[in-house]
């Protein structure tokens, strides 16, 4: 499926519902018909079906190398016409950041403005050992918006995030890893293949328990999203994959879970 005139590609393969940033002339700048599709995109994989989805980069040089910046004079050339593109990129954030299913970043290269946005939107990055962060806001001028920092100053901590704000420096993977901004680092040949590893360890637990621990993990941020949370806990225990577990435990085999 393609969305912004194929700069969003959205395709499922077995489990897996990939989500494609297709600009890699522009090392995939997001461009704001980009951020408008994202929703849709997201969307248009769980109603697949898909146990996760994973966010990558087209090309092999960038995940996303921030936003397309030759749209800001038009787009968000000051607070007025910031706010409209503002609200358009937290729609593409929370449409990954309220998916039921794990949200995997696949970084490979440069993962800079933008792609920090929409990483800290995954619920998990994996990345390469050439792999390059970083947050230019300073060296435009622009301001780093509020949720967007929220996400980063949760990974990396506080002092870590305001360094990346002031210096404007790119981290290398190793840095990135430290900070704990990405969970993995793994060598360029196996990036795809740690991945689906992971996929594959997902897709044996039982998809109710994630999409509450996933709740559970933003109500920390958010308190108003507590009692949600907890009523996606009580869902569980009144689950059939529950009873399957327990009988699955007793008899010594695999549970086959079914997300109900």
């Amino acid at each position: 499926m393609e969305f912004a005139a194929g700069r969003l590609l959205a395709e499922q393969d077995g489990p897996i519902g990939w989500l494609t940033f297709n600009q890699p002339d522009r090392l995939n700048a997001v461009r704001r018909d980009m951020w408008d599709a994202m929703p849709d995109a997201v969307a248009s994989l769980l109603a697949l079906g898909v146990r996760a989805i994973v966010l990558k980069g087209a090309g092999g040089k960038a995940f996303i190398s921030g936003a397309d910046i030759a749209e800001f004079d038009v787009q968000r050339h000051d607070a007025a016409s910031n706010r409209p593109f503002t609200a358009a990129v937290s729609a593409a954030t929370a449409s990954l950041l309220e998916a039921p299913v794990p949200v995997i970043a696949m970084i490979r290269g440069f993962c800079i403005g933008g792609g920090i946005v929409v990483a800290t939107a995954c619920d998990i990055r994996i990345c390469t050992e050439e792999s390059r962060f970083g947050v230019p806001a300073g060296k435009l001028g622009l301001g780093f918006e509020l949720d967007n920092f929220i996400r980063l100053q949760s990974l990396v901590g506080r002092g870590a995030a305001l360094e990346m704000l002031a210096t404007a420096r790119q981290l290398s993977a190793l840095e990135a890893a430290k900070a704990g901004l990405v969970n993995s680092v793994v060598p360029q040949a196996r990036l795809e293949d740690a991945v689906r590893e992971m996929v594959a360890m997902m897709t044996a637990t039982a998809p109710l328990t994630y999409a509450a621990a996933k709740l559970a993990s933003r109500a920390a941020l958010d308190p108003a999203l507590r009692d949600t949370a907890q009523i996606a806990i009580d869902k569980c225990f009144d689950s059939a994959d529950f009873t399957e577990g327990r009988a699955a435990f007793h008899a010594r085999r695999q549970p086959i879970f079914k997300g109900r």
